[in-house]
């Protein structure tokens, strides 16, 4: 974009220049700042995503990356040859670092974890999409282990086959947080669509392939909880963490905010 301004100045300049020297300084200065806002914003974007500190450009950041820069980037990507998966994966992370410097807590109700259903193994004929709670915990997949998470913790949690099964289980619940487990793909479709609801990415496993008998690391769902989820006052967290809780008050400025 910066090539293709440069171009059209060099070819209109002595145009403006010729109707007026001040309109022609003005569009130059205009240029200027437009792109010393950019070039700053990219550098804060950076040290955000490499420190996982909030340089006061976290939650602009994640709007910009999810509307601009993505596209962007997979049609760079496409230009020089990086796999799409490649993109989405450093999509995903980059946006987990954001919404961990965003630093918010949530109320347990607020939260929603949402599975795939290939992570619930093919020879199961219990059907869990319609209610996790059919799981018999037979220990074959790892649903029986996230639903004692969420049993314990107090979150939602729902299996969607689909996008459109996804959409509606999160018009049910109306989550102000969603943890989600999926593949890259996925993932990334999901962000887009229930964007400016923030969203904690976890890619699934594939020993099998894609899509069948999948899997998840759930001590990454349970860091995701520990650092997000609040508890009351001193009381310990059932994954084992004791954490410090805001008071009613701060829990009140946190809800407004959002």
């Amino acid at each position: 974009m910066m090539m293709i301004t440069t171009l059209l100045w060099w070819f209109i300049s002595p145009r403006l220049h010729e109707i007026s020297t001040f309109l022609a300084l003005s569009v130059l200065s205009t240029l200027r700042v437009f792109y010393s806002i950019i070039v700053v914003g990219i550098l804060l974007v950076l040290l955000t995503s490499y420190l996982e500190k909030n340089f006061l450009i976290a939650r602009t950041a994640v709007r910009l990356s999810i509307i601009f820069v993505f596209p962007a980037t997979i049609i760079l990507g496409r230009m020089i040859g990086i796999p799409k998966d490649k993109i989405r994966e450093s999509f995903v992370h980059v946006n987990n670092t954001f919404v961990k410097v965003l630093t918010k807590k949530y109320q347990p109700h607020e939260i929603l974890i949402l599975l795939p259903h290939c992570l619930q193994n093919t020879d199961c004929l219990i059907r869990v999409t319609i209610d996790i709670n059919n799981c018999q915990d037979c220990g074959r997949c790892k649903i029986t282990n996230l639903k004692k998470i969420a049993r314990e913790t107090g979150v939602h949690i729902a299996i969607a086959t689909g996008g459109s099964l996804a959409r509606r289980i999160i018009i049910k619940h109306r989550p102000k947080f969603i943890i989600a487990v999926a593949c890259e793909r996925d993932l990334v479709d999901g962000l887009l669509d229930v964007f400016p609801i923030p969203v904690y990415g976890v890619l699934n496993e594939r020993p099998f392939g894609p899509c069948v008998n999948t899997s998840v690391a759930i001590e990454a769902i349970e860091t995701a909880l520990k650092s997000l989820c609040l508890v009351k006052d001193g009381e310990a967290s059932p994954l084992g963490v004791k954490q410090a809780f805001i008071n009613h008050g701060d829990t009140e400025n946190t809800e407004k905010r959002l």
